[in-house]
């Protein structure tokens, strides 16, 4: 199955823009001017099912990025041919899946975004889950930049929504690639960046 043009992706961004807009009035955005060109692995917390497009509408790519999106997504078909169509595809969040890896450096190959989020599941405001080094291995392995984002984590009907883009880097370690301990640490240290930009807005 195809997934949407780059000009039709861009159209349903802007009506999922302005969908969004009636239940979060007031959506701020900082730091557009960090988006890189080309390829990069992009990172966010998460909290509500509308994040990835609450990303995008902030990244404003003129390409369609790819989400990685938990497999239990695909058990609804309609629902995920949608999600394919758009980008998504899925991931074993419970083992290593290497399908879910070659699409994803397959994406970073191609010059494009990959959008991730390392926690794995949504996580409330004022709760807590450990991230998954599946990001930042790919980002080392593909040697692009990582790209963090915070969106506001507390969301409510008629509240304001902020996404704040910080600025991308490239991941440092000791040798050819990381050992798995480096990535932990790496994964670690992008969370708490990502926090840290949000109780900075």
């Amino acid at each position: 199955m195809k997934r949407f043009s780059d000009h039709t992706y861009r159209v349903l961004r802007f009506l999922a823009h302005g969908l969004l807009r009636f239940v979060h009035p007031i959506a701020r955005y900082r730091g557009k001017e960090n988006v890189p060109e080309g390829a990069a692995v992009v990172v966010c917390n998460h909290s509500a099912f509308t994040d990835p497009v609450w990303v995008q509408i902030a990244m404003k790519t003129k390409r369609l990025p790819l989400t990685m999106a938990k497999k239990e997504l695909t058990k609804n078909k309609l629902f995920w041919a949608f999600c394919h169509k758009v980008g998504a595809f899925p991931v074993d969040r419970d083992g290593s899946d290497i399908q879910a890896i070659k699409t994803s450096l397959q994406c970073l190959r191609d010059d494009n975004k990959l959008l991730i989020f390392p926690e794995g599941t949504r996580v409330r405001h004022g709760k807590t889950a450990t991230a998954h080094n599946g990001a930042m291995m790919i980002a080392c392995r593909a040697k692009v930049p990582i790209l963090p984002v915070y969106l506001t984590a507390k969301k409510s009907i008629f509240s304001a929504i902020d996404v704040v883009i910080g600025a991308p880097y490239m991941p440092l370690y000791e040798g050819a690639k990381p050992t798995s301990q480096e990535l932990d640490r790496l994964t670690q240290q992008m969370m708490d960046q990502i926090y840290a930009m949000g109780e900075t807005r």
